[in-house]
């Protein structure tokens, strides 16, 4: 469902990182005769390389080892949650974006935090270890402000809810 929640917001022939990919890199993947060319970012990813998708093996913290005003999207689904300085990583989106580049992210709100322990604790439907990595979880309103303090402007930044409030997707432009 996130998936197709991001996927409307890419242009065709775009270029694109997809910071916290997974270790699959399905999104890219599954969205590769769409864009230009996708980088996929993660800690869990095994380094791989062709015509359309390149994806590295690294651990994104507060610089981001890319060049600067190089992507038309950046997106990060269900990935800011687990990042310990959530704010140095928005701020890099920000200097990776060209400009008017979009950055396109989802994450779980706070009414999600029990309803996803229960999921993967008690009943065992999903990841335990990705909650245990969870360090925070968000209000659109907080993300908000960590993208203006990053340099959005708050005319370029629109939240919206899904999954009956569990989510939010956020699209902001530079």
């Amino acid at each position: 469902m996130r998936f197709n929640k991001v996927r409307k917001y890419i242009p065709k022939d775009s270029v694109i990182c997809d910071i916290g990919c997974g270790s699959d890199a399905y999104f890219l993947k599954n969205i590769s005769g769409l864009i230009k060319y996708g980088v996929g970012l993660d800690k869990d990813i095994k380094e791989y390389k062709d015509s359309k998708i390149e994806l590295k093996n690294l651990e994104v913290f507060e610089r981001i080892p890319l060049e600067g005003e190089k992507f038309d999207v950046i997106t990060m689904m269900a990935a800011l949650e687990h990042m310990d300085y959530p704010q140095e990583v928005l701020k890099e989106s920000f200097r990776l974006l060209k400009k008017e580049g979009k950055l396109i992210m989802t994450t779980p709100t706070p009414f999600s935090k029990s309803i996803l322990e229960i999921l993967a604790f008690k009943l065992r439907l999903i990841s335990k270890e990705s909650i245990q990595e969870h360090k925070n979880y968000f209000w659109p309103k907080d993300i908000k402000k960590i993208l203006l303090a990053s340099g959005f402007k708050k005319e370029n930044i629109k939240s919206y809810f899904f999954e009956f409030l569990l989510n939010s997707l956020i699209v902001a432009r530079k």
